[in-house]
């Protein structure tokens, strides 16, 4: 398994490694209830080192980048970011990632490492001969998330002059450390207030400590993907692999709103029209009624019939229940309405409730 540049820090603190997308990584700490509600109350600090990070430049760059997604390239501007999708020829999600615009004709993109080679793969594929570059700077480059309440506060005692408080979400600046430049995003997998954190990786561990230093008076915990996952799943963001694959539409994953640009992209017919005249299957989220933990690939029934399956599910530490999102027959269901989750055959009743089942509001 591979290591990141943090793995002896991730072992100083006692945490409990497991494999992830060929990685070894802290799953937890202390425990994932913990750690999430450290996040929500307080903030949590996350080793994302593992994920992929290449740069598309040249002139050709936009024109590459938007006949792969199906996201209007030209709201980006210099310093912002953007959430999209690379798509294949039937409309299935080669892998989600978002796109920074650092400068003209100057992109940096961020994968699933699970993903990484693919990706690379497909971008490289689909580029012209010239009049553009594409370099995969994943080994290079650290990834290191803070996230919760308190993160502002972290930042702007570690960067007190870089303006933390005008960073706009979705938006990106390059501040100092120690004398090196990093680039800072107010983006995040949580639900909450948070910045991520690119770097050197020679300087990935130093970055770690100071946020500790920093972070600990204002209770700054570890955070594993564990919580991660809990996090991320009361969010009701999507995790590839599990509401998106490559044969999983970002419109029936319910990222519809992805679905803006005018370009020539790959697989824009089938996107079009399923936005147009729904989908055929959609992500539901549910809330357990019964007691029970819904789990991935369990099936979802209503009335006795099988309408779909349990793409993520797990405990909420926040509301204290099961919860999940499955991906059903489209109209199978509405938000109010109770299936039963088939837990080892048995059926255990839920309700279909909104997504997100946690929305940040600050």
């Amino acid at each position: 398994m591979q290591k990141t540049v943090l793995h002896e820090e991730h072992i100083k603190l006692g945490a409990k490694m497991v494999e992830f997308s060929g990685w070894e990584m802290p799953v937890l700490y202390t425990s994932i209830i913990e750690e999430h509600n450290a996040t929500r109350n307080r903030a949590g600090v996350f080793d994302i080192c593992h994920m992929g990070e290449f740069i598309v430049r040249g002139e050709k760059a936009a024109s590459l980048l938007s006949s792969l997604i199906p996201t209007d390239i030209n709201r980006l501007e210099p310093s912002k970011a953007m959430y999209s999708c690379l798509v294949n020829e039937t409309g299935g999600t080669v892998d989600d990632l978002f796109i920074y615009m650092r400068g003209a004709d100057d992109y940096y993109l961020v994968v699933n490492a699970s993903r990484r080679e693919t990706d690379f793969a497909w971008i490289t594929d689909h580029a012209p001969s010239s009049g553009v570059e594409i370099v995969d700077v994943s080994d290079e480059t650290a990834k290191i998330d803070l996230q919760g309440p308190k993160s502002r506060e972290i930042m702007e005692t570690l960067f007190p002059d870089a303006g933390m408080d005008r960073l706009k979400r979705f938006y990106s600046l390059t501040a100092e450390l120690d004398g090196v430049a990093l680039m800072i995003s107010q983006t995040g997998y949580t639900g909450e207030l948070g910045y991520e954190l690119y770097a050197p990786g020679s300087f990935a561990a130093s970055l770690w400590n100071r946020l500790f230093d920093a972070g600990r008076p204002l209770g700054l915990v570890p955070v594993g993907l564990g919580a991660r996952d809990t996090l991320r799943l009361e969010a009701g963001y999507s995790l590839y692999g599990h509401e998106l694959s490559e044969t999983i539409s970002p419109v029936e994953a319910g990222l519809g709103w992805l679905v803006s640009s005018t370009d020539d992209y790959v697989g824009k017919d089938i996107l079009t029209a399923q936005k147009k005249k729904g989908p055929p299957r959609e992500i539901v989220c549910l809330k357990m009624i019964d007691k029970g933990i819904p789990r991935d690939g369990y099936p979802v029934a209503r009335d006795g019939a099988e309408i779909g399956i349990i793409t993520s599910g797990g405990f909420s530490p926040t509301f204290e229940v099961g919860i999940a999102l499955a991906l059903v027959t489209r109209k199978a269901v509405s938000v109010g309405d109770r299936v039963d989750v088939m837990m080892r055959g048995k059926p255990k009743a839920a309700e279909v409730v909104p997504r997100p089942v946690y929305a940040y509001n600050g």
